[in-house]
């Protein structure tokens, strides 16, 4: 896993050494952000079930102001951290913030800070259960920008909804065994 583009391209990431993160592969992030590039540049960008921090830090690579790591899991926490630290970067920067909590918790924290973000990754566990229950509290703490977009990253066998509280399903993507699919505001 490496960083593909931008300031930090070429860095190698830490990756976990059994199977209990999966992180997104590089040719899914390649592609995603091939389709959201226009958006990333000045962003505030939030990678929600981050694992590894790979989308986070490639986001930042390539020019993202702000990007909130939160995942619950305090071995995804340590990962990110040596990630941050291999490309040069300081947890306590402001440009960075890192929650350790689960979803509903975790976005209950960011929707008192009343921030927006203009693209949200999400990438649970894909047989965690949590596709719909995430897209419904991002939905209802209202955390994405009236033009920005949420990116869930699912196994083709998960069928996600048409559309979740003020989210609608823009378009899918195919890669494998891996779709992506993207939400926006509705209308």
């Amino acid at each position: 896993m490496r960083v593909i583009s931008g300031k930090y391209k070429g860095r190698r990431l830490v990756t976990p050494k059994d199977l209990s993160v999966r992180p997104t592969s590089d040719r899914v992030k390649e592609s995603v952000f091939s389709i959201i590039n226009h958006k990333v540049q000045k962003s505030n960008f939030f990678d929600l079930c981050s694992g590894t921090g790979n989308m986070g830090i490639e986001a930042l690579s390539r020019g993202a102001d702000k990007v909130t790591f939160l995942d619950h899991n305090r071995k995804c926490h340590r990962l990110i951290e040596m990630n941050l630290t291999k490309c040069g970067l300081d947890k306590k920067s402001p440009q960075m913030k890192l929650i350790h909590n689960g979803i509903e918790h975790g976005i209950a924290i960011l929707k008192k800070s009343s921030e927006l973000y203009d693209l949200i990754y999400f990438d649970p566990p894909y047989d965690a259960g949590l596709y719909t229950k995430g897209l419904s509290y991002i939905s209802d703490a209202e955390l994405l920008e009236p033009t920005g977009l949420v990116i869930v990253e699912h196994d083709k066998s998960t069928d996600l909804p048409d559309n979740v509280g003020l989210l609608i399903r823009d378009r899918q993507k195919r890669y494998g065994n891996t779709h992506v699919t993207f939400f926006c505001h509705k209308n």
